[in-house]
């Protein structure tokens, strides 16, 4: 199942972002052929500490990030029991990490090599989670409210000073709007931007200044999001630089339009196993 799902043209190649999505659609197509799965998250200090900003962070060995590295508050992936030697093993599903095969889950958290995580093994339905500025322990879930408004599930008491407050399920507004098939598709397209544009040029003296740009559009997921998948602008995306470069986002712009079609259409087969 491990070859099937590292061929499954999953956007692997683009650790920037979307672990998230790329891990609910490996369960999905997991469940497609009738295997089951939890999800093993791990949050960095900076998710869960107004005090503490050090993320996962480590060399971005394509060199396409501006700042040389990737970094992560957050990272999650899909976790089976698998018997060893008569034992039942937990074993990680990370091709982005580990693309030979599933690993052992304190194997992928020594991966991840950053002090003071916290890792939670949920439920697979779980898709993604919300967070907030006041700490679990002064959120308070209002006992007349609806069952809508109530926290989906309930964490540790050791979570109590934390920040990440509950997590939801692909539905509603997530699936709506199609979380999934906009991420993997913004994942695909910064993986073809790489190879076509940066990866070319990357070591040329002469081209220096538009690997800068590059990079600051593709190598960060946010510019790129917002560029691509909201047709919008922020202050690094600003309109000088988009008028700048002009060409190459109208062109980018219409491959990811292709390849959220394709993510649409293959997300549709699987849909009904969420």
């Amino acid at each position: 199942m491990f070859a099937e799902i590292k061929e499954s043209g999953l956007p692997f190649g683009y650790q920037q972002a979307n672990c998230h999505n790329i891990s609910h659609y490996i369960r999905l197509l997991l469940a497609s052929k009738g295997f089951q799965c939890a999800k093993i998250w791990v949050f960095a200090p900076v998710v869960y500490s107004s005090t503490n900003s050090q993320q996962i962070s480590f060399i971005d060995k394509k060199n396409s990030s501006p700042t040389g590295t990737i970094d992560w508050g957050y990272h999650v992936a899909p976790i089976i029991e698998v018997k060893i030697n008569g034992k039942a093993r937990k074993m990680v599903i990370d091709v982005g990490l580990f693309p030979n095969g599933i690993v052992r889950y304190r194997t992928w958290l020594a991966k991840l090599n950053t002090k003071k995580l916290i890792y939670l093994i949920m439920d697979s339905e779980w898709y993604l989670y919300n967070s907030s500025m006041i700490p679990n322990a002064q959120v308070h879930a209002d006992n007349n409210e609806s069952n809508e408004n109530q926290p989906n599930v309930k964490l540790p008491d050791w979570f109590s000073d934390k920040h990440i407050t509950d997590f939801f399920k692909y539905e509603e507004d997530a699936l709506e709007q199609h979380w999934i098939e906009k991420g993997l598709a913004v994942n695909e397209t910064a993986m073809t931007f790489y190879d076509a544009e940066i990866k070319p040029i990357l070591d040329s003296e002469l081209h220096q200044e538009l690997v800068t740009d590059y990079k600051m559009l593709a190598g960060n997921v946010f510019n790129f999001e917002t560029v691509f998948r909201d047709n919008n602008w922020n202050y690094e995306m600003n309109n000088d630089f988009q008028l700048k470069h002009q060409d190459i986002i109208s062109k980018y712009r219409e491959i990811y339009s292709l390849n959220l079609n394709k993510w649409l259409e293959k997300f549709s087969l699987v849909e009904t196993f969420n």
